[in-house]
């Protein structure tokens, strides 16, 4: 056979154009059998004819799937989705591509994702002056300062590495991003330029990675944009998570992305959210008995002293300074210690008038 002898399509039998053709293993396809190999697939080089016409079989079963697909649950941005049917435990990708603009595409099962995760692409800006400021949005030369070393260097180069405004990823994406790495040279600045969701399925004729972007691109500088994006993507994520979990809903909502957004915060979920709940309510409990206890209880009766004497002279009871009786002063009260050392008598055993111990008078 010659080099420029008629080839044709080991599939349909159409002569096979060299320009459009797909190469097999062990023959070829024309133009036309090509555009019905699934967008996702690759590798068919290794590939053998009978290989091919066991994937077109799928591609027409798959077609007949598709018509029972019913989308339950979907996220994603404004042009390429990720869309799931719990019903039956399948999902799709709603992307622009051939399959599902010839409303064939490929119906996944749930078992069939096995990996998923969150990939930032970046644009490279200039800064000139290694301040950490983008050229585009610095109004101030620092190159003088900056080479006069020192605290302001110092200073300049620790700004340049703490600004990572434009880098940060919330809290709620940091699971699943990959590809995060904000190495720049000096002059250079990374800046998030779009976020692109990620999957890996098994399939024996799908040997890449699937993915789309969940927006069309994120202003160079603009935070809220970046911070719409990866909410996007998380959205995504947690879909998948539903998905591999068989439907369950997951508890990471994505206000933890705008409370904790270029800080740490972790989330307390399950059970040692409960337990501070339980904690919570068990002290409020507490208290509430407490209160009512000490509502509840009687008024406590102040102990009076009684502070009435006897007159040694007539006998007779009196509470004033003087004798009812007979006009006598009240006796001044006996110490019940010495003041100067302490010592205090025995039981019964009057006071005297010198201390013991210290002879000190009483």
């Amino acid at each position: 056979m010659g080099l420029f002898d008629k080839k044709f399509c080991d599939i349909c039998g159409d002569k096979v154009n060299l320009l459009t053709q797909k190469k097999l293993s062990d023959g070829q396809l024309c133009s036309d059998c090509k555009q019905k190999l699934g967008s996702f697939t690759s590798g068919w080089k290794q590939r053998t004819v009978q290989d091919v016409k066991a994937h077109l079989e799928q591609r027409e079963q798959n077609k007949q799937k598709y018509q029972q697909f019913n989308c339950t649950a979907a996220a994603g941005g404004r042009n390429s989705t990720l869309q799931a049917d719990f019903n039956h435990r399948w999902f799709i990708f709603a992307i622009d591509n051939r399959d599902f603009r010839s409303g064939n595409p490929q119906v996944f099962e749930f078992s069939q994702l096995q990996d998923f995760w969150i990939e930032p692409e970046y644009r490279t800006l200039d800064d000139s002056d290694n301040d950490g400021i983008p050229d585009n949005r610095d109004d101030f030369d620092n190159r003088q300062l900056n080479n006069q070393g020192g605290f302001g260097g110092n200073m300049n180069r620790m700004n340049n590495m703490m600004n990572t405004s434009m880098l940060n990823i919330p809290l709620a994406a940091q699971p699943f991003v990959r590809n995060s790495s904000s190495y720049s040279s000096p002059n250079e600045i990374l800046e998030v330029s779009n976020v692109r969701v990620c999957f890996r399925v098994t399939d024996q004729y799908i040997t890449n990675p699937i993915g789309f972007d969940v927006t069309s691109g994120i202003s160079s500088g603009n935070q809220m944009e970046l911070m719409n994006a990866y909410e996007t993507a998380v959205q995504v994520m947690q879909l998948c998570q539903q998905m591999k979990q068989g439907g369950a809903s997951v508890n990471q909502g994505y206000s933890q992305m705008n409370q904790g957004y270029g800080q740490p915060q972790q989330n307390m979920g399950g059970f040692a959210g409960n337990t501070v709940q339980n904690v919570a309510y068990t002290a409020a409990a507490s208290a509430q008995v407490q209160n009512n206890a000490y509502n509840n209880a009687a008024p406590v009766t102040p102990q009076t002293v009684d502070a009435s004497w006897f007159c040694s002279s007539c006998g007779t009871r009196n509470e004033g300074k003087f004798c009812q009786g007979c006009g006598c002063a009240k006796p001044a009260a006996m110490p019940s210690r010495c003041p100067s050392c302490g010592w205090t008598p025995a039981n019964g055993q009057p006071m005297p008038k010198f201390c013991p111990e210290c002879g000190a008078r009483l």
